[in-house]
């Protein structure tokens, strides 16, 4: 090899070298470096070698030796693609199109959409019972759009339906997370493009007054059930006399429960919180009620609790709000032992901030100290 003079003089920078080979049909090579290996390009003439340099070391200054690395074909194609295009239209442009439009893609239909969404919540360990309430939202859902494909509706589609909702406010903000969540976990998983719920606000809810048990509605629930499997008592106690949720006391098992110690353990997947807490503490006549159902019989599913709890309300004709039981036994631990930390701890709060707007006024202490006196008497009677 030997350096020829050239017509036009360029000095390429460190790493590039500009090269003549003599009896060659492309005499003129550009040198460079790459992983400690000669690479080499050659042209038939002066100009083409000097302006490829020229690019070479304009794209390594730019971007780095990943410039170094020459592909012929991927070069053709990408020069073809940018000649298609024509110099007046940025690649930026052409991304984006190609992400909105270009993948192909089966259209899924909404309802299939919701399918693969209620795995995947189920996978992630989602509770059954948590999972019961995304139903409704979800049935509405379907109910109005039927099975059309989920990249084929709109935000506009989405308000309006959101706003043909007809129920209380908590209603709709419920509908409105579900819908939202659902569409971006579809955008997360590169099954739409776009979610038509980007940045769609719940509706403000203003909070309504928990809605707690007379003394008397409370000791009639127990009293006209009391012929009824033990079973459904003693997981009715939990949420009454120990303030449970029912997701959490649908899902108790016997090795939960120690009467020796008094006290209930609740394993992080029985618990909204997620982590795992141990309660007790606790009041005697909740244990009074276990006792007597015998939890190393129990055997209910969690649907079988639900259906019997149900029903057990519309046999004591006693009103049933939502999580009464639970709201039943903040307010009137907090009357009765005036310590709304103690009824924290309980609960499993992270701090009692919440109770003293929520249940604190809500009850008399005469009142508070009737209702954890609602035990039973014998075994067949109240």
């Amino acid at each position: 090899m030997s350096n020829q003079k050239r017509k036009q003089s360029y000095n390429p920078p460190r790493g590039i070298r500009l090269i003549t080979v003599e009896n060659r049909p492309s005499p003129y090579l550009v040198q460079w470096i790459l992983e400690n290996k000669r690479r080499f390009k050659a042209f038939k003439t002066i100009a083409d070698q000097i302006n490829f340099a020229k690019s070479l070391a304009t794209n390594v200054k730019e971007i780095g030796t990943d410039a170094l690395r020459l592909d012929v074909k991927e070069s053709r194609q990408w020069k073809a693609f940018k000649a298609e295009l024509g110099a007046d239209v940025a690649i930026s442009d052409v991304l984006a199109c190609w992400r909105k439009y270009g993948v192909k893609r089966e259209r899924l239909p909404l309802d299939k959409a919701v399918e693969q969404y209620m795995a995947a919540k189920k996978a992630e360990g989602i509770a059954a019972s948590t999972l019961l309430h995304y139903q409704s939202p979800y049935g509405k859902l379907i109910q109005n759009f039927g099975d059309r494909p989920i990249d084929a509706i709109s935000r506009n589609e989405i308000n309006q339906y959101l706003s043909s909702i007809d129920g209380a406010g908590w209603t709709i903000r419920t509908h409105t997370v579900r819908v939202r969540s659902l569409f971006n976990w579809l955008k997360k998983n590169q099954l739409i493009a776009d979610s038509p719920c980007e940045g769609l606000k719940p509706v403000k809810v203003i909070e309504e007054e928990v809605k707690v048990l007379s003394v008397d509605d409370a000791k009639k629930l127990f009293e006209k059930n009391v012929n009824e499997p033990p079973e459904l008592l003693g997981r009715m106690a939990l949420e009454a006399f120990a303030g449970l949720r029912y997701s959490s006391a649908a899902k108790i098992e016997p090795s939960d429960i120690s009467l020796e110690e008094r006290g209930v353990s609740l394993p992080a997947l029985k618990i909204k919180t997620r982590r795992r807490q141990y309660i007790d503490g606790l009041p005697e006549n909740m244990w009074l009620w276990i006792e007597r159902s015998n939890p190393s019989a129990w055997t209910m599913t969690e649907r079988q609790y639900l259906d019997a709890k149900s029903k057990a309300f519309v046999r004591a004709d006693v009103p049933h709000p939502r999580n009464c039981l639970r709201h039943s036994f903040a307010s009137y631990h907090v009357a009765a032992n005036r310590d709304v930390s103690k009824t924290a701890v309980i609960l499993c709060h992270s701090s009692p901030k919440m109770l003293w707007g929520h249940y604190k006024g809500r009850a008399t202490e005469q009142d508070g100290k009737a209702y954890f006196q609602i035990k039973p008497i014998t075994s067949g009677q109240v």
